[in-house]
């Protein structure tokens, strides 16, 4: 079972290689997968429970601070790029 759970970790690293090559798309991609995702599970809870709201309110509820991670790493992402970006110009602009 190891060895099939091994195997689908290297498949998976090959197959996003290319995306973790790029920070910034890599992150943004994951921010929309999860957005697509907790708005596909309240529809499906409200789609479930068409006269009920509070499991649809529950479920928003529970699963929001997956979305606000992954919207949270994003904007670190950016902000380390930009800052990186920065440091980059003043360096140039200083001449080192």
């Amino acid at each position: 079972m190891n060895t099939i759970f091994r195997s689908a970790g290297q498949v998976s690293a090959k197959a996003l290689s290319p995306l973790k090559s790029r920070p910034l798309l890599y992150r943004a991609l994951q921010l929309l997968f999860a957005v697509a995702a907790y708005a596909a599970g309240i529809y499906l809870v409200d789609v479930a429970t068409p006269e009920a709201r509070l499991p649809v309110v529950l479920f928003a509820v529970y699963f929001l601070p997956a979305v606000l991670r992954s919207w949270l790493q994003f904007y670190w992402q950016l902000r380390r790029d930009s800052r990186g970006m920065l440091t980059d110009r003043k360096k140039a602009l200083n001449g080192q």
